[in-house]
This record gives C-alpha cells, structure tokens and sequence, in this order.
C-alpha cells in the first residue's frame, strides 16, 4: 500500500513537470496571437482615431473564436472617444490562460496585452 501512495505522489510530481513546458508553449503562441491582433487592429483604428464599439466587439468574438474561449472571458477594451491627430489610443486584451497544472498558488490567470499607438486621423485635426 506504501508503494501505492508513492507511486500515486510521484506521478502526479511528474505528470506536472513534463506537462508544464508545454503548457508555456502554448501560451506562449495565444500570446504571440493577440500581439498581431492588437498591432492589426491598432494600426487600423489610428486613422480613425478611435475604436468603436463594434470593432472592439469583432475583435472579442475573433479571439475568443480563434482561441477557443467563451466570448465572456475574453475582455477587450480601448480608446472609444476621438481623439485628435498624434494624441495617444490604446487597445487592452484580456484572455484567461491555465499556466499551471497544479495551481498551488493564487494567480489571476489572465494574460493582458496592451499596445499604443498615436492616431493620424486628418479628420480630426484642430487646425
């Protein structure tokens, strides 16, 4: 019965240590992922000079349809307000990552990714 427990203790020690590298590839790549997101979907609204709600909308559905997750548990956020020419927007996105198989400590298991960029919009210079 010794060995049992042993065993049973092992296994788990290292089910988690070979499963962990793998894990941090893979989140890794979701990582790599929204980086291309928000630097597209920035470039792409600092000539508007802001984010509506349905691209900030479209962006959350494909993420979360790319990567697999509810729509709930993928957050995005960003400048929804114009913004005048070479006056900073922002884009923030929110996915839930599982890094470890055993969770021994309290995480927030989030990944945020925020970029910035300055808007060009003609439009919506003063002068």
């Amino acid at each position: 019965m010794r060995s049992a427990i042993i065993f049973a203790l092992m296994f788990f020690f290292i089910l988690s240590w070979n499963y962990q590298p793998y894990m941090d590839v893979i989140n890794g790549a979701r990582l790599e992922y929204l980086q291309a997101v928000a630097e597209t979907a920035i470039s792409e609204a600092k000539i508007k000079g802001y984010f509506s709600a349905t691209d900030l909308s479209n962006i959350q559905q494909a993420v979360a349809t790319h990567l697999g997750y509810p729509v709930s548990e993928v957050q995005v956020q960003g400048t929804t307000l114009p913004t005048t020419r070479g006056n900073p927007i922002d884009i923030q996105i929110s996915i839930p990552t599982h890094i470890n198989l055993f969770s021994m400590a309290p995480a927030s298991n989030q990944a945020t990714l925020t970029a910035y960029e300055s808007a060009d919009s003609e439009a919506l210079n003063p002068s």
